[in-house]
């Protein structure tokens, strides 16, 4: 982190004129109510409804962890080129002028504030600095902080369903047409079905990865 960096968006020309841009960009910009009142403490209790309208969006969460392996201290200009690089899955040197300025805009217009009214983070401004409060601690709990969140667990379960499948149907039919066991009274037609049916249950994990 380098210690002359600023976050204030006034040399940037980050205004609130970009809205469409912002929308494009995959910015939430729902549920802004309150955002721009005063924060609440750092340790005040979150309702579950705050928890997870928090928690939805991928960026908010990024921040999070961010912070976590920062020592609970992160400069905004750092912080939005480390989001934008793994957005577009390239190194911080490779990033456009553009790629940074949608993220640096949707943090500073929208998740930050939302996160400091909540009393998840404080959140500065006009130094652009942002630390992480003892409110995060009652997040933690519903994040898998070794994941992207919700949508990468769902992945994950399904990459193990595959073979998962494909190994019960093999171990299950190739008992059948043995004649090993109670399975040995089973047709051998009813094996061609339960086969044909394994290899669609196959298919149709495949194609909701």
């Amino acid at each position: 982190m380098s210690a002359g960096k600023t976050g204030s968006p006034s040399s940037q020309a980050m205004n609130g004129g970009n809205e469409t841009e912002n929308e494009s960009a995959g910015t939430d910009v729902s549920n802004l109510d309150g955002i721009g009142s005063t924060s609440r403490a750092g340790g005040s209790e979150l309702t579950k409804g705050e928890i997870f309208d928090l928690l939805k969006n991928r960026r908010r969460r990024t921040v999070i962890r961010f912070l976590r392996e920062n020592d609970g201290y992160a400069e905004l200009n750092d912080l939005a080129e480390y989001i934008a690089a793994k957005e577009n899955d390239i190194d911080v040197r490779q990033l456009s002028s553009d790629q940074r300025k949608r993220v640096y805009i949707g943090l500073y217009q929208c998740h930050l504030p939302k996160m400091d009214s909540l009393g998840v983070i404080d959140y500065d401004k006009d130094r652009g600095t942002i630390e992480l409060q003892a409110s995060v601690s009652q997040l933690l709990g519903y994040m898998d902080l070794d994941r992207d969140g919700p949508e990468e667990t769902a992945e994950s379960a399904r990459a193990w369903a595959v073979p998962a499948v494909a190994a019960g149907v093999v171990g299950v039919v190739t008992i059948g047409t043995l004649g090993l066991g109670p399975l040995s009274a089973i047709p051998a037609a009813t094996w061609t079905v339960v086969s044909v049916v394994g290899i669609l249950t196959i298919v149709g994990l495949q194609q909701g990865s």
